[in-house]
């Protein structure tokens, strides 16, 4: 094994690290159904109606929750118009609420990211959705990479590090 190939399996070893050392029980509790396959965090769903430079978001709580802040962002050149912050508050269960969103788009595809946080249950619970908007470039569709399959069947891309020697 050479030099590089040593430093490179020592650094993977120590980003590792701090993720094994974490237990997620005490921030995001797991279902208690251990057949369920939802990701721990905020009982919420979000819908959205997309268009050009513009959105309808739907939220739906599916659990009481109090202290909520939703924030929106964009990646890949997106720029929200709207109030980065359109909602807080607190909501009932099966409570709905919908607002519009106002955004310049990046160029080719880019991201509208929601996220939603606050107390449910007595426990401080965020979860993330983003949306695609726009359709990738062709320099967009060439990014380096492999595209792998997890084991929930969803695709991944891993990427080269960008580390220097």
């Amino acid at each position: 094994m050479n030099l590089k190939a040593i430093a490179a399996l020592s650094s993977l070893l120590a980003l590792a690290a701090p993720v094994a050392c974490t237990s997620q029980s005490k921030s995001n509790p797991t279902p208690a159904d251990s057949s369920d396959t939802t990701k721990a965090g905020a009982p919420v769903r979000v819908d959205a109606k997309l268009g050009e430079d513009q959105a309808r978001i739907a939220l739906r709580f599916e659990k009481a929750a109090s202290d909520v802040q939703v924030h929106l962002s964009g990646v890949d050149g997106l720029d929200v118009k709207s109030a980065p912050t359109p909602v807080s508050g607190s909501f009932a269960q099966d409570s709905v609420s919908e607002f519009d969103v106002l955004f310049t788009p990046g160029e080719g595809r880019s991201l509208l990211v929601v996220t939603v946080t606050g107390t449910f249950d007595g426990a401080h619970l965020s979860r993330v959705f983003s949306f695609d908007v726009g359709t990738p470039t062709e320099a967009q569709q060439k990014a380096t990479g492999t595209t792998v399959t997890g084991d929930d069947g969803q695709p991944i891309k891993v990427l080269p590090s960008s580390n220097a020697e």
